[in-house]
């Protein structure tokens, strides 16, 4: 423990809670200007000009299934595992591996630019080498093993 009580936090989970927290900022925001969209009448329509329909699909996704509470969740976890949580260590790695694996399959579904099938894996594949470092996995050891 460090000097005042508190607790020493490796470098390696302090970098990955501030992704969780870029992460969950910028899956808010696009909850919110998706929100926006579909309230003001889709003024803005891809499909209509000759698009794919792959804008409408997101923002559908991102306001109808409210992607702001899975932005609470993830900066909730990113709290939980900076105190050294054993159970939100487990569970961000849970959730990186699905982002990691699920994103990409729907941007291949759906079509999408390599670079947004790309970034997932990329940005998984960061946060749980950043997890699995002996530094994080000291960090948040469960006290009973």
């Amino acid at each position: 423990m460090a000097a005042g009580g508190r607790r020493f936090v490796p470098l390696q989970v302090r970098i990955a809670v501030t992704g969780f927290n870029a992460v969950g900022a910028v899956m808010f925001t696009l909850a919110l200007t998706a929100l926006g969209v579909l309230l003001s009448g889709m003024q803005v329509d891809p499909v209509a000009q000759g698009g794919t329909g792959y804008l409408d699909f997101v923002l559908f996704f991102n306001a109808a299934l409210f992607l702001s509470p899975l932005a609470g969740v993830l900066v909730f976890l990113g709290v939980r595992v900076r105190r050294g949580e054993h159970w939100a260590w487990l569970s961000s790695l849970v959730f990186w591996g699905f982002v990691g694996t699920m994103m990409p399959l729907l941007a291949w579904v759906l079509e999408a630019p390599l670079g947004l099938r790309l970034l997932p894996i990329f940005g998984a594949a960061g946060m749980v080498a950043l997890l699995m470092t002996p530094q994080a996995r000291l960090h948040c050891a469960d006290p009973d093993d």
